[in-house]
């Protein structure tokens, strides 16, 4: 007899059952993203705050060397006067503190940081000065002194404090009501270029801000919103010596200065970060924590100064 012929063949997936295969797969993977991206942030955000944490410790062995933290900026040399006098910003000073020595070496103090003898150093990416939340990553800037002589430097996401606009304090934000907020700020050289040292900081050293997020520039942002202009902030070399946060406070959405919002709403000298909720800060003992975003400014600018004698019990 013959063999029956086979009436029941293998059958493949028809057209629809594909699409409804990949559509369960889209929605499982669209399901999936979110935490993915928690994850991923979760990541950067303790990078960014290991960056900082290093960048502290550099401060303190800068500190034990010397006797003081690095100025925030300094104008010691035989260049032109301002408006661009002030030429080297804090993080010359640490290179040889945070295991970049090799960049030191090669670092001209005789010259502005923008100087064509100082393109070998500053258009070099520095993963330590970056926040790896931030977008556009090996952002270079171009404009201000870098404009007027030809060069460039790449940019960096972190910034010293500096103190506290005067306007700020007469619209309400001093907790004390008083004029004397201004004059102490953290790292600021004075006239004499005298940097602070710890006996300097009379509110505690676990109350001072050395460095936070001041992320994206040279571009600007308001409120997570990218700005047209791809350059237009100075402040956003990883040494600029115009880096430096007054703050000023924002509205919500960063389109106005002054204002009640003092984190992660606007980028031009403000505290700003890429994290959802917040940004990242080392203290002048070394700790980093998490500065909230909401936070009342009036705490934020305790905490930027040395000296205000402000009691700061929560943040």
């Amino acid at each position: 007899m013959t063999r029956a012929l086979n009436r029941n063949p293998q059958r493949g997936f028809t057209l629809i059952e594909l699409l409804v295969v990949i559509a369960i797969i889209a929605i499982l993977i669209g399901l999936l993203l979110p935490a993915v991206q928690k994850v991923r942030e979760a990541a950067n955000r303790i990078a960014c705050s290991n960056h900082l944490k290093q960048l502290g410790l550099g401060m303190h062995h800068h500190h034990d060397s010397y006797g003081t933290f690095p100025p925030a900026y300094v104008n010691n040399g035989p260049w032109p006067p301002p408006p661009y006098s002030f030429t080297h910003g804090w993080a010359a000073f640490l290179l040889p503190f945070i295991e970049l020595q090799a960049l030191a070496d090669r670092y001209h103090m005789e010259v502005p940081l923008y100087h064509p003898l100082n393109q070998e150093v500053m258009t070099q990416q520095q993963r330590i000065f970056q926040c790896p939340s931030t977008p556009e990553r090996n952002r270079y800037t171009r404009i201000g002194p870098f404009q007027v002589h030809g060069t460039m430097s790449a940019c960096g996401d972190y910034a010293t404090t500096l103190g506290v606009r005067d306007g700020l304090i007469q619209a309400g934000a001093d907790p004390r009501g008083a004029l004397t907020y201004t004059p102490t700020p953290t790292l600021a050289v004075t006239l004499g270029r005298t940097p602070t040292c710890l006996n300097d900081i009379a509110d505690g050293t676990t109350n001072t801000i050395l460095l936070t997020e001041d992320a994206g520039r040279p571009r600007l942002w308001r409120a997570g919103v990218r700005g047209a202009a791809d350059d237009a902030l100075e402040g956003g070399a990883w040494n600029h010596y115009k880096g430096g946060i007054i703050l000023n406070g924002s509205t919500a959405d960063g389109t106005a200065k002054p204002g009640p919002c003092a984190i992660n709403c606007n980028n031009d000298g403000e505290v700003y970060a890429f994290h959802p909720g917040g940004a990242n800060a080392v203290f002048a003992d070394g700790s980093v924590r998490f500065l909230r975003a909401g936070m009342d400014i009036r705490v934020l600018a305790a905490l930027i100064t040395r000296a205000g004698g402000e009691v700061v019990a929560d943040y």
